[in-house]
């Protein structure tokens, strides 16, 4: 099992044999995208729950690839993303991705993604990363 740490994920768990990783996100009470969304109320915003997904997603993609077929993985498309329940300060977010079949040239993978705060389903996420390559048009 891989770990790693990076921005919007604390710890992410990366599981090849199964398909699957795990992103671990602590909502800190300090931290600066919590001052618009929303004052009085803050709330951690959908877009850096999806963000925790897409970087669980890719760690679960480098690590798993059985060939480089460019950079490092990059969101494609969003088929869905579904908050469910307010992530507030203070509460961790408990990301799960799986790989689902990608294409058959194998730039893009598809992963599905559930978020869930003490075992409450948080969000649900469906999703495309793309690695492009120097000769892709972008």
């Amino acid at each position: 099992m891989l770990v790693v740490t990076v921005r919007y994920a604390d710890t992410i768990s990366v599981d090849p044999a199964n398909g699957t990783s795990r992103a671990v996100f602590f909502v800190d009470p300090s931290a600066d995208y919590l001052k618009d969304h929303f004052p009085g109320a803050p709330t951690l915003p959908g877009l850096v729950m999806l963000e925790s997904a897409v970087r669980a997603a890719a760690a679960l993609w480098d690590a798993t690839a059985t060939a480089v077929c460019g950079g490092s993985p990059t969101l494609a498309r969003v088929e869905r993303l579904q908050v469910v329940r307010r992530v507030v300060p203070g509460e961790t977010l408990l990301v799960e991705t799986t790989k689902e079949p990608g294409d058959a040239a194998g730039h893009t993978m598809n992963f599905t993604a559930r978020g869930t705060v003490s075992g409450d389903p948080a969000m649900r996420a469906r999703f495309s990363l793309r690695r492009f390559s120097d000769n892709d048009p972008r």
